[in-house]
C-alpha cells in the first residue's frame, strides 16, 4: 500500500507541474491530463458511459464479456485521470477499483478500493447519501476482494509448505490473516452502514466461513433472508450452511 501511494503521490506532483502549462498534455494512462472541473465532469461522464452499464450488469448475472473489459480498461484511464486531479473524491477511486475488481486485478482494486473508504471523510461533498452509500459499497468490495486475497495466499502456504520452504509459508499465513482480518473491518462497516442490505450480511457471512465461525455466519444469513429471501446469494449462502 505505501508503495503505490508513494507512485500516486509522484503521479499527482507531476499533474500539478504539468497543470499550469499551456500544452495539452497526456497522463501516464495514455488520455490527456484534466485540468480543470470541467474536464473533470467529462471525464466522469466517459468513464461512466464505458463502465457504469456493465457494473450493472455484472451485479445482476457476474457476467463479464471480452468487450466489456475492453471497455473496463478504457474506462479505468478516465477513473485514474480524476483520481490524479482530485484525489480526495470516493468517486473515482470506486469507479476504478471496481473496474480493476472486474478486470480480476485484485491487488489494484483493493489499492483504489480502500482509497474510496478512506476518501469518505475528506470528500468536499462528504455527508452526502451519495458519498455514504458509495464508500460503503467500495467497503463491501474490498471485503469481496481481500477474502480472494487471503485464499490465494492460503493456497500460497499450502505449496510452499509442501515444498518444505517453511519461511515463505510462515510469510503466506501472515499475508492472509492480514487479509481476513480487512476483509472482516471493511464487511462490518458495510453492515454497519447500510444494515438491511442483505448482499452485505452475505459477504460478512463469507469471511466468517472462512475464519470458521460458523455460528456468527448464520446470524448474518438469517437476517439477509429476512429482508431479501429470494436474492440468488442469498440462497446460496443459506443451502450452503443447510438454512
Amino acid at each position: 500500500m505505501k508503495n503505490w501511494l508513494i507512485g500516486f503521490a509522484a503521479v499527482v506532483a507531476l499533474g500539478v507541474i504539468l497543470f499550469f502549462s499551456d500544452r495539452k498534455v497526456e497522463n501516464p494512462s495514455g488520455i490527456d491530463l484534466i485540468r480543470s472541473p470541467n474536464d473533470y465532469a467529462n471525464a466522469n461522464n466517459k468513464a461512466a458511459t464505458l463502465a457504469y452499464e456493465i457494473f450493472q450488469r455484472a451485479d445482476s448475472d457476474g457476467e463479464v464479456t471480452s468487450s466489456d473489459k475492453d471497455k473496463l480498461r478504457e474506462a479505468v484511464k478516465y477513473f485514474d485521470a480524476m483520481n490524479i486531479f482530485d484525489p480526495s473524491k470516493v468517486r473515482g477511486f470506486f469507479g476504478a477499483g471496481k473496474c480493476y475488481m472486474l478486470l480480476e486485478d485484485k491487488v489494484r482494486a483493493s489499492e483504489r478500493l480502500e482509497q474510496a473508504v478512506l476518501n469518505k471523510r475528506i470528500d468536499k461533498d462528504k455527508g452526502t447519501s451519495e458519498v455514504e452509500l458509495t464508500a460503503f459499497e467500495s467497503a463491501a468490495l474490498l471485503s469481496e476482494v481481500t477474502l480472494d486475497l487471503a485464499a490465494e495466499e492460503i493456497a500460497n502456504f499450502n505449496s510452499l509448505s509442501q515444498a518444505n520452504d517453511m519461511t515463505g509459508a510462515e510469510a503466506a499465513k501472515k499475508r492472509s490473516q492480514i487479509y481476513y482480518d480487512k476483509a472482516l473491518e471493511f464487511s462490518t462497516m458495510a453492515v454497519e452502514g447500510v444494515p438491511k442490505s442483505a448482499r452485505y450480511l452475505v459477504d460478512r457471512a463469507n469471511v466468517y466461513l472462512a475464519l470458521k465461525k460458523v455460528e456468527l455466519a448464520k446470524v448474518d444469513i438469517v437476517k439477509a433472508k429476512t429482508i431479501n429471501p429470494d436474492d440468488v446469494r442469498v440462497k446460496m449462502a443459506a443451502k450452503m450452511i443447510g438454512l
